[in-house]
C-alpha cells in the first residue's frame, strides 16, 4: 500500500513551502522548519482544519504585524495556505532560539543551572523587558489574555519574547476575537470563577498576570499568594487570589496569611515599587484601570536598576542602595540557598586563616573536681541547754527501762503499778520530748535540703562550665573541613586539568609553526616527507607514537629521529601562564563546585563563631560558678558532719 504524500503548504503568495523536521508541538499543532527560505522562519500547522473565525483572526494579526511587534513576540508573519486557494492552515512566525521558559529564570535552581551569571539586576531588566513588551501589545489593541509563566521566554541578555501569539486577544472593527484559555494562577480575582474565558478582556486583566511575574522575578520565584495561612480549610492559590489575600502585603495579617519561611519581604524594594504590588493585589485593583500598567512598571523598574549597589561581602550581590545591609547574605544565612552564583571564586574565605581561630583557642579540659569530701568540717556544738535537756532524756530512758524491767519480775499489784508508772513515763518521753530531737529534725532536715541543692549545682556545673559542648562543636568542624577540603581538591584538580589543557593546546600551537617540509633530517627522505604529509602528518605537532605507528611509511630508526625532533623543538616551548584557560570554561567550573562548597563554607563559619561562643560561655561559667558550687560543697560538708555528731550522740 503506498504512503500517502504529505500535504502541500502555501504562503499567501502562492510560494509552496518546504517544511524541514519537527521542532515542537502543542495541543493544537505542531511546528516545522522551514528548509532553504533564506530567513529565520518556522511553520505551525494547526492539527485540525480552523474555524472561518480563526482563519480570519490570523490574517487579521498578519495585516498588523509590525516591526515593534517581531521584536517582542514570535508575531504571525503570514498566512499558510493548504493548496494555492485553500484555506488557512497556519502561519509562519520568526523562529525563536537560545531561549528558556521564564520560570527558569525566576526560580533559584533553574536559573543557577541555565543563567549562572544571572544576579539580581539580571531580574530587575528582565521584569523591565516584560513590562515594555506588554506595552507594545496594549499601545497596538493586543490582549494577552492568558498570561502565564509558560508563554513568556527570555534569553541570556535578559530580552523578552511572547509565544503563542494566535491565543491572544485581538481587536477587530465589528468583533472582538477572544481569548478563550487561561492559567488559574495567574487569573485576575474578578473573573477567577467564571469556568468560561470567552469574555472581553482589558488591560486590567492583563496586568495582574503582569504584577505575579514581576513579582516572582524579583521575589525569588515566590508567588504572591503563597504563603502561611493561619485559618482551617485549605487555601490553594487561585482561592487566595479570590479573597485577596496577598501574602506579603502590609495588611496580610488581617487576612490572616503571611510570608512563607525563608522568603525575602516587600521592604528588598522601594517603598515606590511596594506600593505598585499592593495596588495590583488589593480589592481596588479588580476596578477597571486601577492596577498598575505596564507602562508605570517600566518607569518604576528603570529607577531601581540605577538605584542599586554591590555587596562588599559578595560581588555578585546587587541590592536597593537605601539598605541598610545587604538582604541575599541574610537570605543565604537563614535559607541556606544561594540565590546567585559568583563568578570569580567558588569560596570567600580562606580556610587556613579561618582555622587559625579554631587552633588558637585553648581546650578548655575537663571541669575542676569539686567535692564536699575536700571540705572537711567540725560538727556545729550543741548548745548548753540542750546538752541538759539530752542528759535528762537519758535519765527518762533509763528510768523507764529500769521500770519496765523490773514489771517483768514483780507481783501482780506491783506489776498494776509499775504499768501506770510506765505510763507516765511513756507520756514524758512521747508526748513532752526533749529539745534534742527537734534539734535532731532540723539537722536532718538541713542535711537533705543541702543534698538537693549539691546534686542540682554539680550538675549544673558539668553541664555548664564542662567541656563537652566545645568537643562535640570540634567535632563537628572537623569534618566539615574534611568535606570543605575534598571539594576545594576536586575545583583545583579540575583547574589543574584547564590549565593542562591550555598548556597543551599552546604547545600545540607552538609546534604547529614547524613543518615536515622545511626541515632536513639525517635518515628521512624528501619523498618520504612528501608522503607523511599527504598521509595528514604535517607539522611536529603531529609527530606521535600512535600516529606513526601502523602506516609503514617509515622504520624505527626514522621514527625515533622524528620523535627526536619533536621533543627538542618542545624543549624551546615557552607556557604563557597569562593565557589561561577559557573564561568561560573556568565559570562552568566555579559554578559546578560553588553550589556545593558554599553551604559548606557557611556553616563551617556559623560553626567557627559559634566554638568561640561556646568556649567564652564555658570560661566564664566556670569562673561564676566555681565559688557557688564550692560553697553548696562546704554547706553539704557542714550539714553531714552536724547529723554525724548526733549519731554519735546516739541520737539517730
Amino acid at each position: 500500500m503506498p504512503t500517502p504524500s504529505a500535504p502541500a503548504y502555501y504562503d499567501s503568495n502562492g510560494n509552496r513551502l518546504n517544511l524541514g523536521k519537527k521542532i515542537g508541538s502543542g495541543g493544537e499543532g505542531d511546528v516545522f522548519d522551514i528548509v532553504s527560505n533564506g530567513r529565520n522562519l518556522v511553520a505551525k500547522i494547526y492539527h485540525k482544519p480552523l474555524e472561518i473565525e480563526k482563519q480570519e483572526k490570523l490574517r487579521l494579526m498578519v495585516r498588523g504585524c509590525n516591526a515593534e511587534l517581531k521584536g517582542i513576540a514570535a508575531w504571525p508573519a503570514d498566512t499558510i495556505y493548504t493548496g494555492q486557494n485553500g484555506p488557512v492552515r497556519g502561519f509562519i512566525m520568526p523562529k525563536i532560539s537560545g531561549y528558556e521558559p521564564v520560570h527558569k529564570i525566576y526560580g533559584p535552581s533553574h536559573r543557577k543551572e541555565l543563567f549562572p551569571c544571572a544576579d539580581w539586576k539580571f531580574l530587575i531588566r528582565t521584569a523591565k523587558n516584560l513590562a515594555a513588551a506588554f506595552h507594545v501589545l496594549h499601545k497596538f489593541g493586543y490582549i494577552i489574555g492568558d498570561v502565564n509563566e509558560g508563554n513568556i521566554l527570555v534569553n541570556g541578555e535578559a530580552c523578552v519574547q511572547l509565544i503563542d501569539c494566535d491565543s491572544f486577544q485581538v481587536p477587530a472593527k465589528e468583533c472582538v476575537y477572544y481569548c478563550e484559555v487561561g492559567v488559574a494562577q495567574f487569573t485576575p480575582p474578578e473573573i477567577q470563577n467564571l469556568g468560561n474565558f470567552k469574555i472581553q478582556r482589558s488591560k486590567n486583566h492583563d496586568n495582574f498576570g503582569l504584577a505575579i511575574l514581576i513579582f516572582q522575578l524579583l521575589f525569588m520565584g515566590r508567588h504572591p499568594y503563597s504563603g502561611v495561612y493561619g485559618g482551617r480549610e485549605d487555601m490553594p492559590i487561585e482561592k487566595a487570589i479570590v479573597q485577596h489575600r496577598f501574602a506579603y502585603g502590609k495588611f496580610s495579617h488581617k487576612r490572616s496569611i503571611s510570608p512563607p519561611p525563608n522568603s525575602v519581604g516587600l521592604s528588598l524594594v522601594p517603598a515606590e515599587l511596594a506600593e505598585l504590588f499592593e495596588r495590583a493585589f488589593s480589592e481596588t485593583g479588580v476596578q477597571p484601570g486601577s492596577r498598575p500598567s505596564a507602562a508605570r512598571w517600566w518607569n518604576v523598574l528603570e529607577g531601581l536598576e540605577h538605584q542599586l549597589k554591590r555587596c562588599g561581602r559578595e560581588s555578585v550581590h546587587y541590592y536597593y542602595k537605601d539598605l541598610e545591609k545587604c538582604p541575599w547574605c541574610s537570605f543565604e544565612d537563614t535559607s541556606g540557598v544561594l540565590p546567585f552564583l559568583s563568578s570569580d571564586s567558588i569560596t570567600k574565605i580562606d580556610l587556613t586563616v579561618e582555622w587559625r581561630k579554631v587552633t588558637a583557642l585553648k581546650p578548655p579540659g575537663p571541669v575542676y573536681r569539686i567535692s564536699p569530701e575536700d571540705y572537711p568540717f567540725r560538727p556545729a556544738p550543741l548548745p548548753p541547754d540542750l546538752e541538759k535537756s539530752f542528759s535528762r532524756t537519758k535519765l527518762r530512758f533509763m528510768a523507764g527501762a529500769v521500770i519496765l524491767a523490773g514489771g517483768g519480775i514483780s507481783g501482780y499489784l506491783i506489776h498494776y503499778l509499775i504499768l501506770i508508772a510506765a505510763l507516765i513515763v511513756a507520756e514524758i518521753l512521747f508526748l513532752h520530748p526533749g529539745k534534742e530531737i527537734a534539734e535532731k529534725k532540723r539537722r536532718k532536715n538541713l542535711f537533705e535540703n543541702t543534698r538537693y541543692s549539691w546534686h542540682l549545682w554539680t550538675k549544673k556545673w558539668h553541664h555548664e562550665a564542662g567541656d563537652n559542648a566545645f568537643k562535640m562543636q570540634l567535632d563537628r568542624l572537623l569534618i566539615l573541613k574534611s568535606n570543605y577540603e575534598t571539594i576545594e581538591k576536586e575545583y583545583k584538580n579540575g583547574l589543574a586539568s584547564l590549565q593542562h589543557a591550555t598548556r597543551e593546546w599552546q604547545q600545540k600551537k607552538f609546534l604547529e609553526h614547524y613543518p615536515l617540509k622545511d626541515s632536513v633530517f639525517r635518515h628521512i627522505r624528501a619523498e618520504q616527507v612528501v608522503r607523511l604529509t599527504s598521509s595528514g602528518i604535517r607539522t611536529a605537532a603531529d609527530i606521535t607514537r600512535s600516529n606513526l605507528a601502523g602506516r609503514g611509511l617509515l622504520d624505527r630508526v626514522q621514527v625515533e629521529e622524528l620523535i627526536a625532533w619533536r621533543k627538542n623543538l618542545e624543549k624551546l616551548f615557552l607556557f604563557d601562564p597569562t593565557k589561561g584557560p577559557d573564561t568561560s570554561d573556568v565559570m562552568a567550573l566555579i559554578h559546578t563546585f560553588q553550589p556545593r562548597l558554599k553551604p559548606v563554607e557557611r556553616e563551617l563559619q556559623l560553626g567557627i563563631d559559634n566554638l568561640v561562643r561556646i568556649h567564652q560561655e564555658i570560661m566564664r561559667n566556670r569562673v561564676k560558678y566555681k565559688p557557688l558550687v564550692e560553697k553548696s560543697a562546704k554547706e553539704l560538708s557542714q550539714a553531714e558532719a552536724n547529723v554525724k555528731a548526733m549519731k554519735i550522740l546516739g541520737i539517730f
